[in-house]
């Protein structure tokens, strides 16, 4: 694939299918791999310890975010996903993470509690949502610099970029949406939503498919087998309430279900709208692992809720109030599970056994 894939001034080029076998085969920054590489060496080879190798990730993340936009920015976050996001190498990481809480080195403790202390591990009805580094705060020259109010609606700092790792098992008290688009028992499935950020992502382990949708002015025609076809939808600002806003709204498939599988990775910008879906049965036992970066936020989100989800949404303004980080022996215990079903040391992962999430709801449709 040629830079064209990026650059095309068409926008409908700029496919699901079309980034995905370009990031898959290419767009790969050769200085940022071998620096992952060299870092995860360093505990073993006695060059440093699991703090430092932490500082530098942390500290190469903040380097691809002084990134520009464009082509080489996307290579480089690409570069971080692939390379960090292979099994072997993302238990690798997790481990670090592990000893690192319990290192008598502050700084250490600052990055693995950021991410212990996270609440957003099982709040979306999946039990793996882990934030793993996230960068500085602060604005700087490559940052795209988000609209008025959407720091204050988004609650967070805009200009902070995180990599997160996302293990597609539902959690085993979360009770989805009935869903009111075409019958799909075997399937969990996501609302369709845009992002705040651009991202890529990375499958490490297993496989899933997604969805790519465009608002339509009338609900689909009966007959054409469209996802959401006869569907009446609410467009609602942000993932979380209180909303400010819902509208009626209909989505038509533009890419249908394309399977992403293990080793593959895709770049996904704020003006499309997805949705992920996997296997419920393989997913309660062989989950599929992503590892996520995603930029700048520069934007509000949108989701589209089917009626049920919209109006417990309406209900349940507190609903984030209910998230929780997981205490230190089961953040700890969750680390140590999920790395070894990467290094293949066993064939399932049921995070339900490891810990209690503690939350019933799920941004699911099923």
């Amino acid at each position: 694939m040629t830079a064209g894939w990026l650059e095309s001034e068409n926008p409908e080029q700029l496919t699901l299918v079309s980034s995905r076998d370009a990031l898959s085969s290419g767009y790969c920054d050769n200085e940022t791999a071998e620096a992952i590489t060299s870092i995860l060496a360093g505990p073993a080879q006695g060059r440093t310890d699991a703090t430092a190798a932490l500082e530098e990730m942390q500290g190469l993340l903040e380097k691809i975010r002084h990134t520009p936009e464009g082509v080489d920015r996307i290579s480089r976050m690409n570069a971080f996903v692939r390379t960090l996001g292979r099994a072997e190498n993302l238990a690798a990481f997790l481990e670090l993470m592990r000893a690192s809480l319990k290192s008598d080195r502050q700084s250490a403790h600052d990055i693995a509690e950021e991410s212990r202390a996270d609440r957003g591990h099982c709040i979306y009805g999946w039990a793996g949502q882990t934030l793993m580094l996230a960068s500085q705060k602060h604005n700087i020259p490559s940052t795209t610099r988000a609209g008025d109010g959407v720091e204050d609606f988004m609650g967070y700092p805009v200009a902070e970029w995180h990599a997160s790792i996302h293990i597609w098992q539902p959690n085993p008290e979360a009770q989805g949406f009935e869903s009111t688009k075409r019958y799909e028992p075997d399937v969990i499935a996501e609302p369709a939503h845009s992002h705040p950020f651009s991202f890529v992502s990375y499958v490490s382990v297993g496989e899933m498919r997604q969805s790519i949708y465009e608002e339509a002015s009338a609900s689909t025609a009966t007959g054409t087998a469209d996802r959401y076809q006869d569907v009446d939808l609410e467009r609602v600002d942000g993932v979380w309430p209180p909303h400010r806003e819902y509208e009626r709204s209909h989505l038509r498939t533009s890419e249908e279900r394309i399977l992403l599988e293990q080793g593959q990775s895709y770049f996904m910008s704020t003006d499309l709208i997805h949705d992920v879906e996997v296997d419920r049965a393989t997913a309660c036992h062989r989950p599929a692992i992503t590892l996520f970066l995603c930029s700048e936020t520069t934007q509000i989100p949108k989701s589209y809720l089917v009626p049920s989800m919209a109006e417990f949404h309406r209900n349940n303004p507190e609903l984030t109030d209910r998230a929780k980080p997981l205490e230190p022996e089961e953040w700890d215990a969750k680390l140590e599970a999920t790395a070894r079903y990467l290094r293949g040391e066993t064939d399932h992962l049921r995070l339900g056994e490891v810990f209690e999430c503690g939350s019933s709801y799920a941004f699911t449709n099923s």
